[in-house]
C-alpha cells in the first residue's frame, strides 16, 4: 500500500510532462520495433457551450457536490465542401477531430472503435517509419515516454491506447512523421527533448496558482496509503485529470506562433495527409490525434480548408466515481 505515496511524490514534479505523454506524444515506433507483438461507461453528450465559444477537447465532469465523475474527450464535427467539384457543385465534406488521452477504460475504446466504422479514413498519428507494420498489443514501448505511458497504464488501472484501437482496420491511414522526419524537424528548429522539457516546465511554473485544483490533500494522502486498490486508481486519476485540463500549458509551450515539431510539424504532416484522402474521394474523415494537438488543427481546419465547426460529442475516457461502497 504505502508505495503509492513515493510514486505521487516521484510523478507530481513531473505533471507537466506526463500530460505531453498522454495527451500530445505517442510512442515512437523505429525500425526495430516493426516486427514486435505489439470502468466507466463511455457515453456521448453535446458540449456545454464555453466562454468563448471555442470547440472545446478536454474536460472534467464534476456531481452536484463538485466532485469529479469522468475525464472526458470530444469529438468535434467540421463541415464544408471539397475543393474537387462535380457536375453538381462541390460535394460536402465532414472532417472530425476525435481527441484522445493514450490511457482509458475499457468501454472507451471500444465505443471509439465503432465510431470509427462509420468513417471513409481515419487519419491517425504515431511516429513510424514509412510502411512500418500496424502497432500491435504487448509490443515494447520505445523511448522515455512509451515507457512512462505503459507505467501509468498499470499505475492508474486503465488500458494502453496502442493495445486496444483497431489499427488493423481497412479505413485506418497514418497520418504523422517518420522518425527520421522528425529528428529533421527537431535539428531544423534547434529544439531538442531537453529542451522542449525545459519549455514546458517554464510554462507550468508561470502558470502555477496557489492552491489550484489538484493538489495533493491530506484525504488523498489516507486513500492512497489505506484504501482499496480501486481506490488508490481512482484517486490517482483524479489528481492526474486535475492537472490535464490545463492545456493552455501546452498550447503555450508547442503551439503559437512560435510552433514545435512536437505539434505544429505533426499536425501539418497530418492535414497533407487529409488534402490527399480528400483528392481520393473521402468525404467523412476523421483525424484521431493526442488532445493537446486540436487547438491547432482547429485553427488550420478553418483557415486552410474553410471549415466550420459543429456538434460536439463527449466520449468518458476516465471514470473517476469512487468505487461502490466507498463514502
Amino acid at each position: 500500500m504505502t508505495g503509492a505515496l513515493p510514486l505521487v511524490a516521484r510523478f507530481w514534479p513531473v505533471a507537466p510532462i506526463l500530460l505531453a505523454a498522454l495527451v500530445s506524444a505517442p510512442p515512437v515506433m523505429r525500425a526495430q520495433d516493426r516486427d514486435r507483438p505489439g470502468r466507466g461507461a463511455a457515453r456521448t453528450a453535446p458540449a456545454p457551450e464555453s466562454e468563448d465559444d471555442r470547440p472545446q477537447f478536454l474536460r472534467l465532469s464534476r456531481d452536484d457536490g463538485g466532485q469529479p465523475q469522468s475525464l472526458d474527450t470530444s469529438i468535434v464535427q467540421y463541415h464544408g465542401h471539397s475543393e474537387r467539384g462535380t457536375r453538381r457543385g462541390r460535394e460536402a465534406l465532414q472532417v472530425d477531430l476525435v481527441a484522445a488521452v493514450h490511457l482509458g477504460g475499457d468501454d472507451y475504446y471500444e465505443t471509439l472503435n465503432r465510431l470509427f466504422t462509420e468513417y471513409d479514413a481515419v487519419l491517425y498519428e504515431l511516429v513510424a517509419p514509412p510502411n512500418a507494420r500496424v502497432p500491435k498489443p504487448g509490443r515494447k514501448p520505445s523511448g522515455a515516454i512509451g515507457s512512462a505511458q505503459q507505467g501509468l497504464t498499470r499505475l492508474l488501472g486503465l488500458e494502453f491506447q496502442l493495445d486496444r484501437v483497431d489499427y488493423a482496420a481497412n479505413n485506418f491511414v497514418h497520418a504523422d512523421l517518420s522518425p527520421q522526419q522528425f529528428d529533421a524537424a527537431m535539428a531544423k528548429r534547434g529544439e531538442t527533448w531537453w529542451s522542449m522539457f525545459t519549455r514546458l516546465m517554464r510554462e507550468s511554473m508561470a502558470r502555477a496558482e496557489p492552491g489550484r485544483g489538484g493538489d495533493v490533500g491530506v484525504g488523498d494522502l489516507f486513500g492512497l496509503l489505506f484504501g482499496s486498490e480501486d481506490g488508490r486508481q481512482v484517486r490517482l486519476r483524479r489528481l492526474m485529470a486535475e492537472q490535464f485540463t490545463d492545456m493552455d500549458v501546452l498550447t503555450a509551450a508547442f503551439g503559437g506562433e512560435e510552433g514545435s515539431t512536437l505539434i505544429t510539424d505533426r499536425n501539418a504532416a497530418a492535414l497533407a495527409v487529409l488534402r490527399d484522402e480528400v483528392g481520393k474521394g473521402s468525404r467523412r474523415i476523421a483525424i484521431f490525434y493526442g488532445a493537446a494537438h486540436m487547438d491547432d488543427f482547429d485553427q488550420r481546419l478553418q483557415a486552410d480548408f474553410g471549415l466550420q465547426p459543429g456538434e460536439t460529442l463527449w466520449l468518458e475516457a476516465w471514470d473517476l466515481r469512487e468505487p461502490a461502497g466507498r463514502r
